[in-house]
């Protein structure tokens, strides 16, 4: 049986994919073997999804009489496709609200901001809407968006409902 060598080389041949970070230049780790999807989950080379998403393994708390699921920093970065430590820069900047939670860390470098399953979903909707995902991600200044004021206004909104 002979190979098929033309085939073979396209497939070796053919570009990787190159994904980039909504706002950024910098390229998605992993991005040659799985695409990363709206929401943090990721798309295998096989086509596969990765169950693995953002809120894959919430931390359950008891706030007054109900139970609440809160996500920490890295949680919500996995969700907007950036880094827990851009998420924390953002936070320092004013481009989101500081985090409305924070319990006491296990270690000396202090606590861990905590947000709840609705104020992720909103930041990721609003993002959404607001094109962070879509096309080009290296032509999208998070600043020239009505991101940062839609955040605060509905953090306010989910504040107030509580």
């Amino acid at each position: 049986m002979s190979r098929d060598w033309h085939a073979e080389f396209a497939e070796i041949a053919e570009p990787p994919t190159t994904a980039f970070y909504p706002g950024s230049s910098r390229r998605v780790r992993g991005a040659k073997t799985s695409v990363v999807q709206a929401g943090g989950s990721r798309r295998t080379a096989s086509g596969e999804v990765d169950e693995s998403g953002w809120d894959a393994k919430p931390q359950v708390k008891k706030l007054g009489d109900r139970y609440v699921e809160f996500f920490g920093v890295g949680d919500l970065g996995k969700a907007l496709r950036r880094d827990a430590v851009t998420i924390r820069k953002w936070e320092a900047k004013g481009v989101i609200p500081k985090a409305t939670y924070l319990i006491s860390g296990k270690t000396t470098n202090g606590n861990r901001r905590l947000y709840t399953r609705e104020q992720v979903e909103v930041i990721v909707r609003i993002a959404e809407e607001e094109g962070l995902f879509d096309g080009d991600p290296r032509g999208i200044r998070i600043t020239g968006t009505a991101f940062t004021t839609r955040v605060k206004e509905a953090f306010l909104a989910l504040k107030e409902a509580a």
